[in-house]
């Protein structure tokens, strides 16, 4: 869901630019061209994002570490694009448009981190679960949901099968 909505949010910061900088109404061809222009833009920027560790939510709680991270991903993206609008000229967002696409999509996908994180730091959406055994393998899952907070899951206790058996 998360990346999903990312690719929603850069989807439409392309056609917010294009918008701002062309308000009059586009015919339909163009916007199939933009659409086409807005997907190679969002997949840059996306793989940008994974390639900086913004979808790690260890990062995106500290907000410290996530606007560094944002511009160094924003930096890279624009690095890719220029190279590639160089070699494939056709999927330019054309002039005036990349930069306010650049600024919607840095807006939307800091926003959308910040209350990403607000939404998952609430317990009340987890599933309650007990774990059954108090061994190193219970130990590790346990470890690993605690860690991942995003996990859907809050434990509220083990039970020892071995005091089950007695």
């Amino acid at each position: 869901m998360f990346i999903l909505v990312d690719t929603a949010l850069i989807l439409g910061a392309a056609f917010i630019g294009d918008y701002l900088r062309f308000p009059w109404k586009r015919y339909p061809i163009l916007l199939q061209d933009l659409l086409v222009r807005g997907f190679f833009f969002t997949f840059a920027f996306q793989l940008s994002l994974y390639y900086f560790e913004l979808y790690d939510l260890k990062i995106i709680r500290h907000v410290s570490k996530l606007v560094p991270r944002l511009a160094q991903s924003v930096t890279a993206t624009l690095a890719v694009l220029m190279i590639a609008y160089y070699m494939l000229p056709f999927l330019s967002l054309g002039r005036g448009v990349l930069l306010l696409t650049v600024i919607s999509a840095i807006a939307a996908v800091f926003f959308w981190r910040i209350i990403y994180r607000l939404l998952i730091k609430g317990t009340q959406l987890n599933e309650r679960i007990i774990i059954l055994g108090t061994g190193e393998f219970a130990r590790e899952i346990a470890s690993e949901i605690r860690d991942k907070k995003d996990s859907g899951f809050e434990i509220i206790g083990h039970i020892d099968e071995k005091k089950m058996e007695g």
